[in-house]
């Protein structure tokens, strides 16, 4: 596997691990959960934990690629998936690590920041069912559910406790980034499949911690069919922070990459398993 650059770190303001930062007054009454047991803890080679999805076919976990940065090929086997909402938490190892293509150009990978662990054994659908990616971009308005699994805290004073149980939390795309926002995340007007949303613990909106990175952001469509909406990349300083500490507090804004721009890369991969 070809090692990513680590620039992809220092502009997410992360570390190789990336969960929802959630206000604790939210119930589930407030946001009903869609089905999680698709929704992996990620356990790389050198001990860090992030979070993946996994796709129909049961044999890819979708994630993001500087979860998977750096990692050498001897190593890999040494990976671990596991699904802690199903039951049984069935457990694989990773065969192998595909980034996106773009995600190794140093120009590129900021925006392509995707990745796909391969299992050394499929995980059959009446186990854990794999989930598809959305055929369209997200629409102005819509809101996302955001999860992963990682550490937690109430979002304001970064209190966060040790990483454990998946964490839930809601969002809106921002879907009118202006000029000033864009050149403040170092992106320029045009910034691809980038998503950009904003957290505000008040109305009970979810964000990023250590732990979520690679997490899904999950929409359950008109017909109950529940698709992966989106990737979690991490958090990044907006201007308007408010205490300048990067733990997700209101003024930091959430980057995630659209999950339909995917498609494309993702589909040759689970066709030649079909």
């Amino acid at each position: 596997m070809r090692c990513l650059p680590v620039v992809l770190l220092a502009f997410l303001g992360l570390g190789p691990v990336g969960a929802i930062v959630v206000d604790d007054s939210a119930g589930p009454e407030d946001y009903p959960l869609p089905s999680t047991a698709a929704v992996a803890r990620v356990y790389t080679p050198f001990g860090n934990t992030a979070s993946g999805t996994l796709l129909p076919g049961g044999r890819y976990v979708l994630t993001a690629a500087h979860v998977v940065a750096g990692i050498a090929e001897g190593t890999i086997g040494r990976g671990l998936i596991e699904f802690p909402s199903c039951a049984g938490k069935p457990r694989r190892h990773w065969k192998a690590v595909h980034p996106h293509p773009k995600a190794v150009n140093p120009r590129l990978s900021r925006v392509w920041d995707a990745a796909l662990i391969e299992l050394d054994t499929p995980v059959p659908a009446e186990v854990v069912a794999g989930v598809p990616l959305t055929r369209e971009a997200p629409g102005g308005g819509l809101a996302v559910h955001l999860l992963g699994y990682g550490q937690q805290g109430n979002g304001v004073l970064g209190d966060f406790r040790p990483p454990g149980k998946l964490s839930h939390g809601r969002n809106f795309f921002d879907q009118r980034p202006t000029p000033s926002l864009l050149a403040s995340l170092g992106l320029p007007e045009d910034c691809g499949p980038l998503l950009i949303h904003r957290f505000d613990p008040d109305n009970q909106e979810g964000h990023f911690a250590p732990g979520d990175s690679g997490g899904p952001g999950l929409l359950i469509g008109s017909d109950g069919r529940v698709r992966i909406a989106s990737l979690n990349l991490g958090r990044h300083r907006g201007p308007s922070d408010h205490d300048h500490r990067l733990n997700g507090s209101f003024g930091e804004l959430g980057l995630s990459l659209d999950a339909s721009a995917l498609r494309p890369w993702v589909q040759p991969f689970l066709s030649k398993h079909q």
